[in-house]
């Protein structure tokens, strides 16, 4: 075989354009030719550009099938991003290892454990192709957890076969592959993404899916998948927004001015109708993210003792606050799985509102305790009704287009916000004189729980080899049967503020 510029005795990249880095390099053992191993990770784009790079030279240099790996966690982007491949090159077969799930091996409903993939099958067929036979591929349902039929999967032309899945880059599968790809992205959206996909797909509840998500997805991610995505030759990060398309949003024009309820049933008219509310919001800051910049903040709120998770994207259309938002109703237990995930406290704002509404636009007269100040909210979801009520408040020239955790961050209170409200205080029967700082009160009051957790917590620290995996493993599923038996799961490390707040949480 002729030798080609691609192609590389030794693993040294080249500089130039982003095509002529993409080159061969000599398999050990085999004459078969794979790329060399891309160090930094490449974004969505650059990294689909760079994939079409490689297979094509791989096909040029590499006889028979070439088979491809993409892995990465639940709700990365695997599909979406094999799926555009797939648009690009329709003759690639593609082969999902969801559709390997073997229903008799699935303990206590965890998908991701990796004895449940019937690789004697998947084997099978990925050998069956390389000899130049068709297959037939299982084809599994997820709502009713089982294999439903086959579908046949002929040799494509293109003589590329595509293996998606998350343990794709697997031991059992990397000696086949000629070409690694990993896909990953921020644990936050991650974890958003693959909330709602299992709503839909398995009609699961979004807090089983959470706790799920907390107690058993992502230790075995660490455990498992993780170093598997080491071994990629391209590292692909995907930075997509799930709420870039999420539709109904709520429009919002905040003011610091003062008003009267009779100034505001005025402008609302006689349909109006009157309450009051008191929120607590705590604000939990995604894994990695600078508190002082974060616009993607997890949100747990209690209001009248139910207990809401809020996914919410905040944007700003001077003078309009518009907030995208994704609301579940949930238990105040979700918080110490959350915690798991990551996510640490970032503020806890406390809003006592008086509410008016007509049924299309909403006006608040908001206290915020910590802060000691009041603000009036007209919101609702037709953006012009809302501002022609602002006008006939007279808010007009006032408006102040920050949401409140923003403001915190811009005037840096949340030294501030981290205060507890003296009612929370009384809860708690912590005595001012007992301490000198917010910070002391969070120790005292959390010292023991916070001991008992890190004793019984699930340890992150897995091997990957070996009699020691399956030991953790184990470990794993009886922490999973323990939310099967609907005992609260206990997360692996939680800070003093988290443990705090659960108790705070449960006591209101």
């Amino acid at each position: 075989m002729e030798r080609s510029d691609s192609m590389s005795e030794s693993p040294r990249r080249r500089n130039g354009l982003l095509r002529d880095q993409v080159q061969l390099v000599k398999r050990k053992d085999t004459n078969r030719y794979e790329i060399v191993p891309f160090p930094e990770q490449l974004s969505f784009e650059k990294g689909f550009f760079v994939m079409i790079r490689a297979i094509q030279l791989l096909v040029q240099h590499n006889e028979g099938i070439v088979f491809v790996g993409v892995a990465g966690p639940s709700g990365a982007g695997k599909t979406v991003f094999t799926e555009k491949v797939l648009n690009f090159m329709p003759s690639v077969a593609v082969i999902s290892m969801d559709n390997y799930n073997d229903a008799s091996r699935i303990v206590d409903g965890n998908f991701d454990d990796p004895r449940l993939t019937d690789y004697d099958t998947l084997l099978e067929n990925v050998h069956g192709l390389k000899e130049g036979r068709s297959v037939q591929v299982p084809i599994y349902d997820f709502k009713s957890s089982c294999r439903t039929g086959y579908r046949i999967v002929d040799v494509p032309s293109s003589r590329i076969v595509i293996i998606e899945g998350i343990y794709a880059l697997s031991d059992k599968l990397r000696p086949i592959l000629d070409l690694r790809v990993s896909v990953t992205g921020g644990v936050h959206f991650d974890l958003v993404k693959r909330v709602l996909r299992d709503i839909q797909r398995a009609g699961q509840e979004p807090e089983e899916i959470i706790h799920q998500i907390s107690e058993t997805v992502y230790p075995m991610y660490k455990a498992f998948i993780e170093p598997d995505l080491k071994t990629a030759h391209i590292r692909i990060i995907n930075k997509f927004n799930p709420f870039s398309g999420f539709q109904n949003p709520m429009y919002i024009l905040k003011s610091p001015r003062s008003l009267t309820p009779d100034q505001i049933k005025a402008a609302l008219g006689e349909e109006q109708t009157e309450g009051n509310e008191e929120t607590y919001d705590i604000y939990l800051l995604p894994p990695g993210e600078d508190p002082e910049a974060c616009q993607s903040y997890l949100r747990m709120r209690n209001r009248e003792g139910k207990y809401n998770l809020m996914f919410e994207e905040w944007v700003t259309d001077n003078p309009f606050i518009i907030s995208p938002r994704i609301t579940f109703e949930v238990s105040v237990r979700l918080l110490g799985g959350l915690m798991a995930l990551g996510y640490t406290i970032a503020a806890i704002l406390k809003r006592s509102s008086r509410v008016f509404s007509d049924g299309k636009a909403t006006v608040k007269i908001d206290w915020l305790e910590q802060l000691s100040r009041r603000y009036i909210q007209v919101q609702g979801r037709d953006r012009l009704y809302v501002k022609l009520v602002a006008e006939q408040l007279g808010l007009d020239g006032s408006y102040i287009p920050r949401t409140y955790i923003e403001q915190i961050q811009l005037e840096k209170l949340m030294n501030d916000v981290m205060a507890l409200p003296d009612d929370l205080k009384t809860k708690l029967s912590i005595d001012d004189e007992l301490v000198s700082s917010p910070k002391e009160a969070l120790s005292r009051v959390s010292a023991d729980r916070r001991n008992k957790h890190m004793k019984s917590g699930l340890s992150h620290s897995y091997s990957t080899h070996g009699d020691k995996s399956m030991v953790k493993l184990d470990k794993l599923t009886d922490s999973n049967r323990r939310f099967g038996s609907r005992r609260t799961p206990e997360p692996p490390v939680i800070n003093q503020v988290t443990v705090l707040v659960y108790s705070i949480l449960v006591k209101l």
